[in-house]
């Protein structure tokens, strides 16, 4: 059975229009459907208890949309290609480390019909064999060299985050009316910690726009506005942070709202170049490609970071590091799935990269700010 706009539409919407192209939902869906077979893209059934949830159908509204239109809109970008039976078994298992190789390869073929593509081809690298995760070309271009790799969350950064859950938990259950932001200046000691937020619950009765800094530690920031909008204050820190947000909108309690920020760069970046780099040769262009949807902090950090592992002796076969994640943004068409990429190329490398991949990657990345209205 062939699915089409209106059963999608009827299954997993309630009904209820959704923009988007039709031929590319009608076409990701029915690939999704050849691959992994009718009952993995049906899911489960949701029971809505004979209710009417506006955008939700029995199958479960955009969330579940999104999971069988992605992997079908991606998936046809490898069908064909020498060695992608392999990756396609490990895609069946659900294999984390896949599906990035796979989001890899749809950033770099989507939209450049001239691509040429192979998986895990055998390579001399030194006195070995190695296999990187796929090598690319378009026309008459050297193969470039690819190794993907997801980033996972570091014990620093559950701890970070940990914090900051705590912190954002204990003022939020504050019953009263307030807008407020509190920023680490560094990492607080859990003496501090208390300090803070007694200061914070002081600062809830606070009838003015203030800020109150906490010797060091922190500052915590009274505000005046929506709390349904979260509008980070310029304070001009340096240095990447990690951040928390929550707010409380109705009719039964206070309106309030949190924001919590403190500082936080992921250091990985030498380690996980130098792992990913053996796998590629001296002889051709290399790209490093890192699925940062687990570390979004690496956006920034990384930024600061891999630029100085590149120099005239040091990590000369990669041609440059590619940061990628995809998320939900807010648009004036709705809710879309975007990339936010992050391209650092390298003035060092032995082979740079094919004029083409910065191009494509330029474009995608641009495409996207303007569809979230960020240019």
């Amino acid at each position: 059975m062939v699915f089409t706009l209106d059963q999608i539409r009827k299954e997993w919407f309630g009904g209820d229009d959704f923009r988007s192209n039709a031929v590319d939902v009608e076409q990701a869906f029915n690939l999704a459907e050849r691959v992994r077979g009718r009952e993995w893209v049906l899911g489960r059934e949701v029971d809505l208890g004979g209710s009417v949830v506006p955008g939700i159908g029995r199958r479960g509204g955009f969330t579940e949309f999104l999971r069988v239109w992605w992997f079908g809109e991606r998936v046809q970008f490898i069908l064909g290609a020498v060695g992608s039976e392999s990756l396609l078994d490990r895609l069946l298992t659900d294999d984390p480390s896949a599906n990035a190789e796979l989001t890899a390869i749809y950033l770099l073929r989507k939209g450049v019909p001239n691509t040429e593509l192979e998986i895990a081809p055998p390579v001399a690298v030194g006195l070995r064999r190695r296999k990187p995760d796929f090598r690319i070309r378009e026309q008459s271009d050297d193969w470039t060299y690819v190794e993907v790799t997801k980033l996972r969350e570091s014990v620093a950064s559950t701890r970070m985050q940990a914090l900051l859950n705590q912190v954002t938990d204990r003022i939020i259950s504050i019953m009263k009316e307030f807008l407020l932001e509190l920023v680490f200046w560094r990492q607080p000691t859990d003496v501090e910690i208390e300090t803070v937020l007694t200061r914070a619950a002081e600062a809830c009765n606070s009838t003015d726009v203030e800020r109150v800094d906490i010797d060091d530690v922190a500052s915590v920031i009274v505000k005046s506005g929506n709390p349904a909008v979260v509008v980070p204050s310029s304070l001009g820190e340096d240095g990447t942070r990690m951040s928390a947000a929550k707010s409380i909108v109705g009719p039964d309690q206070p309106n309030r709202q949190i924001v919590v920020r403190a500082p936080f760069a992921d250091e990985r970046a030498e380690d996980v170049m130098t792992s990913e780099a053996k796998q590629l040769p001296k002889s051709n262009p290399g790209l490093i490609m890192v699925d940062v949807a687990k570390q979004p902090s690496a956006f920034e950090s990384w930024s600061e970071l891999v630029p100085q592992r590149f120099t005239p002796r040091l990590h000369t076969r990669v041609g440059g590091v590619l940061l990628f994640m995809f998320a939900m943004s807010p648009s004036a068409d709705g809710i879309l799935w975007l990339p936010y990429l992050k391209l650092i190329e390298n003035p060092h490398a032995a082979k740079p990269l094919p004029h083409w991949i910065p191009e494509v990657i330029n474009e995608k990345r641009e495409g996207s700010r303007r569809a979230r209205g960020a240019v």
